[in-house]
């Protein structure tokens, strides 16, 4: 059997992820710049509020994305909970936390909706909403982007376990359906859903683009206290910045080491309720709960898209007016250029580390079909990067590409874009392969067709599906990575990300809504493509999966 596929696809994540680590750890040696950082004012506080808003925010996630999911599943709405999923999930951090900030600010869309009507206010009231010291509204972006990440993570672990037996068994013994899932469906698929919990925990604490817009200020998360430090021009601030990176790891670490002891006493949790006697058969006040909770989320998610829309085109717009007083394209006249010159490098970058992360997986995937522990370790590998820190892997991956000689070309940064790319493409084509009726490939074989001919004409029709969603899932990725592209391209490759990130950190709201709308056409594009192509070649194949 051939195992180059597998073998470059683990050289592809645990090279760099190597190089980081080493990279922290000489780092680390300089316990000058060590106690520089922990001196450093705000320092402590921002640690503890890096800690807090990553913490809350992925056990709320994990909570409601868990509680949906039986709610969907168990009322025959999986399908739309999916539709209606994929578009907040396939909008950028950056572009949500730029939304968010027009929706929930004192001058946002919901006060002005409710101005002076309702809340008799004619001037925006002097609430410290966005941006608060707490990191609250931090959190609630994070719940929403996060809770539609681990909804698709558990919906892929559902094909991994007997829904339908176990939940007529529970029902059975006379428990409602939402008690006889969590005694029965959801300690099976926590458990597979361990790495993409890690991964959202991680880059909870971790994060730069919703820190930047949606986080606190004095002082802010850890995190975007270091970027600002590694965009410092002064020697001593950057090895301060590199140093930093490690106690960001060691903060992780630690963060991962409490969540794990907040599984086990949740699982403990579980166990007792499951053999308590009480068979919860009321589920209605539950569902309306929850229902409410979800359309709430989305409903501000959606306004986001909308209040982004509105200030980018729209003209003069006083408090409380809930629309603008007419359309000014001034904004978009003067970031048009700009971002008609970074058109071809995002979809450059984007179109290149799908294809190429395509590809790989397809021939990775084809290797591990019929080994299902062979291809969950592959998984697992892949997902290291996402377990690590960005600022702390991003350093060691730049002195790697410093010492290779490629730092700052498009070669580095299509690099970096796979390394991030690999791991969700991985989440759905490697599942659909695996489903594929080994039976298939046995008529073909007896039909005297090649392996690689009865694969293109047989099994590839049947991942077709698979596919465009891992495709178009890929390209929202690449297109939303922002960290990656600044280190790898060593500030000289500009993509939509990295302008709407300086219009975001320049505070000036009317650029930032026009590069948010460039940012999120994008992954609009793909998941639009995805579903179209989709429909029309399976027009005709209604048994198809």
């Amino acid at each position: 059997m051939k195992v180059w596929p597998v073998t470059v696809l683990l050289a592809c994540t645990l090279v760099p992820s190597a190089a980081g680590l080493a990279a922290a750890v000489f780092a680390g040696a300089n316990l000058d710049a060590l106690a520089a950082v922990l001196q450093a004012p705000g320092v402590p506080r921002a640690m503890l509020l890096s800690l807090w808003t990553g913490g809350i925010a992925t056990i709320l996630s994990l909570g409601l994305a868990h509680a949906l999911v039986a709610m969907a599943v168990t009322g025959g709405w999986r399908q739309r909970l999916t539709t209606l999923s994929l578009p907040l999930l396939a909008l950028p951090h950056l572009a949500l936390g730029i939304g968010l900030v027009l929706v929930l600010a004192p001058s946002g869309l919901l006060m002005r909706g409710i101005s002076p009507w309702l809340s008799g206010l004619d001037m925006p009231p002097d609430w410290h909403i966005v941006r608060d010291p707490a990191g609250l509204t931090l959190i609630f972006g994070l719940v929403i982007k996060e809770t539609c990440f681990l909804i698709m993570a558990l919906f892929a672990a559902l094909a991994q376990v007997p829904v339908a037996p176990r939940l007529q068994r529970a029902a059975s013994l006379g428990y409602g359906p939402l008690k006889g899932w969590l005694v029965t469906i959801a300690p099976s698929c926590q458990q597979q859903i361990g790495l993409p919990v890690a991964a959202v925990f991680v880059y909870g604490v971790g994060n730069v683009d919703l820190a930047l817009t949606l986080g606190p200020d004095l002082p802010p998360t850890f995190a975007v206290i270091l970027w600002r430090w590694l965009l410092d021009p002064s020697p001593l601030i950057q090895s301060q910045a590199h140093a930093g990176t490690v106690l960001l790891l060691v903060l992780t670490l630690f963060g991962l080491l409490g969540l794990w002891a907040a599984g086990r006493a949740c699982r403990a949790l579980v166990s007792a309720i499951s053999v308590g006697g009480r068979r919860q058969r009321r589920v209605r006040p539950a569902r309306i709960g929850l229902s409410g909770v979800a359309v709430i989320g989305w409903v501000v998610g959606g306004l986001a898209i909308v209040a982004i829309g509105l200030r980018s085109a729209g003209g003069l717009w006083r408090f409380p007016a809930v629309l603008p007083n007419g359309l000014s394209f001034t904004s978009w006249q003067s970031s048009f250029s700009t971002a008609l010159s970074t058109l071809p490098m995002t979809a450059g970058l984007a179109v290149m580390s799908t294809l190429v992360a395509l590809v790989l997986v397809l021939l990775g995937a084809e290797q591990v079909r019929t080994n299902p522990l062979r291809r969950q370790q592959l998984g697992q590998w892949l997902f290291v990067p996402l377990l690590l820190p960005q600022m702390t892997f991003l350093f060691g991956v730049q002195v790697l590409l410093v010492w290779i000689g490629i730092d700052g070309t498009a070669l580095a940064v299509t690099w970096m874009h796979l390394i991030f790319v690999l791991p969700y493409m991985w989440g759905v084509l490697a599942p659909a392969r695996a489903a594929v009726d080994p039976r298939y490939e046995q008529r073909v074989a007896s039909l005297g067709v090649n392996r690689w001919s009865g694969w293109w004409r047989v099994t590839r029709p049947l991942l077709t599906r698979a596919m465009l969603l891992s495709c178009a899932l890929g390209a929202s990725v690449s297109l939303s990575l922002y960290l990656p592209t600044l280190f790898a391209g060593a500030g000289r490759i500009a993509t939509a990300a990295t302008e709407a990130a300086a219009a975001a950190g320049a505070g000036t709201l009317r650029l930032a809504a026009v590069h948010g709308i460039l940012l999120s056409l994008g992954p609009l594009c793909a998941f639009s493509a995805a579903y179209g192509l989709g429909a029309v070649l399976y027009r005709h194949r209604k048994d198809v999966p």
